[in-house]
Parts: structure tokens; sequence; C-alpha cells
């Protein structure tokens, strides 16, 4: 496939919808539209855009439309290419590794914070986000949406709010991985999965951080071995 063949169709109908966007400013919302699209694999590795093109679709200048690129050049989502344009980034083996290594190092420690943090109100949020992953008739986007936030909430609730924002770009990552390579879905939904997280939330939710620690470095060794045989499958993204 030729650069020309390669640009992207550029999104229809996109809004800023996350409950802060009268907060952000015009480069963050912008930024935030496209980022979703790059982390569902709407815009797919290797898939070229421009700035006047997107900044025609968003009905805005090309300046804020340049400052939410640099953001995602910045995250490692999009590449410049001078005189082109922007494409998005394509994904590797070591990209994969580099994910989840980071991922084995930060979250262990989060998951005993939060243990020692435990609220009611966190209880409650952990056992919705299981319900929700593991119901039966939810969609694929609800299972990795639970997913994602079992993860996350955990890691906010360390108190740590600059390793909980690391880890919460870092599960991003995974999210695109899992969108990009569809054989890799099933582990949502397998015992696996839920056996690891209902264990987790009983050690967060009864305040024992060693074992919290402990069963989270197991479950993410566990999900960091599919992901990487998974990949071998799929090849580079």
């Amino acid at each position: 496939m030729t650069p020309v063949d390669n640009v992207l169709p550029l999104p229809t109908g996109c809004t800023g919808t996350t409950k802060d966007a009268a907060t952000q400013s015009q480069p963050e919302r912008i930024r935030g539209m496209i980022r979703r699209q790059i982390i569902r694999a709407e815009l797919r590795p290797g898939q070229i855009f421009t700035e006047p093109d997107l900044a025609r679709e968003y009905g805005v200048s090309k300046t804020p439309v340049r400052e939410a690129l640099q953001m995602l050049t910045v995250e490692g989502l999009v590449n410049v290419l001078p005189r082109k344009g922007y494409m998005v980034r394509s994904l590797s083996f070591h990209d994969v590794r580099e994910v989840m290594d980071l991922r084995l190092v930060l979250e262990p420690p989060l998951a005993a914070a939060a243990a020692r943090n435990v609220t009611a109100d966190l209880v409650t949020d952990l056992r919705t986000q299981i319900e929700n992953q593991f119901r039966d008739g939810n969609t694929l986007e609800d299972r990795l949406a639970a997913a994602r936030d079992f993860h996350v909430t955990c890691s906010q609730a360390s108190r740590n709010t600059r390793a909980a924002a690391v880890d919460r770009s870092l599960t991003d990552e995974v999210m695109r991985f899992y969108h990009l390579m569809p054989t890799a879905r099933d582990h949502f939904a397998s015992a696996e999965e839920q056996a690891a997280h209902e264990a987790i939330f009983d050690a967060v939710a009864t305040g024992n951080a060693e074992a919290a620690q402990e069963l989270m470095h197991d479950h993410l060794l566990e999900s960091n071995a599919a992901m990487i045989r998974t990949f071998y499958n799929a090849g580079p993204l």
C-alpha cells in the first residue's frame, strides 16, 4: 500500500463527550478525540493524516490541531512525517514488552497501597467493574472498559497520583493491543481472568496489602504471557 492509499478517511460527527469536556482546552478536546480513535484501533497503525484535513473536519484552525498532535507525538501514539503529515505509530514486540514490564513494576505495589487505603466506595466500584466485565451478554467494549477500569481504579486508590497517571496511560495502550489483536479478546471473559480479578478484589476489600500485591503480580505475569503469545502469532501491528 502506498502512502497516498493509506491516507485516513477522516472521522465524522466526532465531539468531546467526557464529563470534563467543558473545562478542557480546544487542543485537549481534539487530542482526546483522536486518542480515543487510536486506542480503539479506529485509526490503524500506519495510517496518515494532515493538520489541514483535521482542521477542516473539526471546524477549527490548524493551531489547536497542531498542538493536539504534538501531545500525541509526545505520548508516542503518532509519528511526524516531514512534508507529509502524521502517521499512527505501529506497534512492535518491543513496545508490547515495554508496556507489560512497566505494568509489572507499577501495579503490584499500587494494588497494595489500594488495600491499605480501602474504602466502602472502592469496594463498590471494584465489585461493579467485575460484574460488568463478566456479565453474560455484555459487549466486547463493555468487557474491555470494565477490565481497564478495574486496574485503573486500583491504581488511583493508591493515592499516588503520578504513578496512577502513568499506569492509566499504560493500560490504555493495552486496550489498543486488544483492539488490534482480536484473537486476544477471549482473555477478558476467561475463567483465569475472572478468578484473578476476584482474588485481587478480595485482598483489596479486606485490606490485605501483601496478598493484593502478590496476586496482582501473578495476574500480570499470566496476562503478559498471553499477550506475548498472541503477538507472536499476529506479527507487527
